[in-house]
């Protein structure tokens, strides 16, 4: 069976490099911004996984199951979401990118900005402050190594490139 490393490694790379770039025009762009981190954020989450199966199946020949598809896209955001979650901290590390406490306070003044009642933005601090640090950073995993899932299975029926690989298909 041929190796998935290399395929896993170059949709991670695709990933977090794309998550990066999202995150500084997420910090950098007001309220109007927002709207296309979103549908950036979408468009990562399933350009990374369809990077990794494409990737393993134009490099090996083949065709391979939606099940093989999932586990190279999960395996794919799941590895360059820790990649850009190391890489964040680092910036913030060296003052490059805003603290969390920073993130927060930014996302305070826009929903006063918004003219959120007081009790909603304590509520959406509280949830904010529940995504921050390694809690988060692990829930964000997993929700994005399923959506990665789904982009990897998805590719895996658009990317067809031979037969079936019997050894896949278990």
């Amino acid at each position: 069976m041929p190796s998935k490393t290399p395929s896993i490694v170059l949709g991670a790379a695709v990933y977090a490099v794309a998550g990066l770039i999202i995150g500084f025009i997420a910090i950098n762009t007001g309220q109007t911004g927002q709207y296309l981190v979103g549908v950036l954020c979408c468009l990562a989450a399933l350009a990374g996984p369809a990077v990794a199966v494409w990737h393993y199946t134009s490099t090996n020949g083949l065709t391979i199951p939606a099940g093989t598809g999932a586990g190279l896209g999960a395996a794919a955001v799941a590895l360059g979401g820790l990649v850009s979650y190391g890489i964040t901290r680092l910036l913030q590390a060296v003052g490059a990118y805003p603290s969390n406490a920073e993130l927060l306070e930014r996302q305070r003044d826009q929903l006063i900005a918004q003219g959120m009642e007081p009790e909603a933005i304590e509520q959406a601090m509280q949830m904010g402050e529940m995504f921050q640090g390694i809690g988060g950073a692990i829930v964000n995993l997993v929700i994005a190594a399923l959506i990665g899932a789904i982009g990897g299975a998805v590719a895996a029926s658009i990317f067809k490139k031979g037969p079936v690989d019997e050894l896949d298909a278990i």
